[in-house]
Order: C-alpha cells, then structure tokens, then sequence
C-alpha cells in the first residue's frame, strides 16, 4: 500500500457518499422505469450494487475508515472532479462482472476491487 495515497476531508467524504447513493437511487429507479423483466435480466447488476453501495450507507467515519485507503473507492473523488457525478457503481460492477462464479461480502468486494487496481 502506498503511503502516497490523498487524503480528504469530511465534506469531500460526505460529498462522495452522497454521489454514491444518487448513483445507486438513479439505478434503482431505470430498473424501476424498465420494468420486471429488465430486472431480473439485470439481477446480478443488483446484486453487485447492493453489495458496493452498502458500504457507503454506513456512517460517515466508518465509511471513511473502512475506505480511505481503498484506490479503487478513491476514484470516486476522480469522478467527481471530472464529471461531478458517480460511476463507481458501473465500474466496479464491469469490472466484479469479470469474476466468474465469485461471490465475496460486500467488504470483500471493495478490498479486491483495491487489489486489482493497484496491480493495474
């Protein structure tokens, strides 16, 4: 781990999270508009989502604590700076899609999402 890491304060984190959660709430709402059939076709979307996004509906300290150091989670301030929305949902789902037949917890998924990206 690289001690190089930034850091970031608590708005910034606060920020973060909330674009995480709008992120998840407007997914929620296309499988809504899409329908029943969409969904299930969809469900291992959800699931995956599920599993990322409820990491960051803990409190705010323990998402910081559980995510400072996390490269992968620390995109989304990426995101931020360059589109003002989240993707980290997206692309943490392209990217766990890969993983066949792979179903860790959901602090697992963050902890190998961090692996892959620094030995990207």
């Amino acid at each position: 781990m690289s001690n190089k890491l930034p850091t970031y304060n608590r708005d910034q984190w606060q920020h973060a999270k909330d674009a995480v959660l709008e992120e998840y709430e407007a997914y929620k709402e296309t499988l809504r508009n899409q329908g029943v059939d969409y969904t299930i076709k969809n469900a291992r979307q959800l699931l995956i989502y599920q599993d990322l996004v409820s990491e960051w509906q803990h409190k705010l300290d323990t998402v910081i604590s559980d995510l400072e150091d996390n490269v992968f989670a620390l995109s989304i301030f990426n995101d931020l700076k360059k589109r003002k929305v989240s993707s980290l949902l997206e692309r943490g789902y392209t990217h766990i899609s890969g993983w066949p037949d792979f179903n860790p917890s959901a602090l697992a998924l963050w902890l190998e999402l961090e692996e892959d990206e620094t030995m990207a």
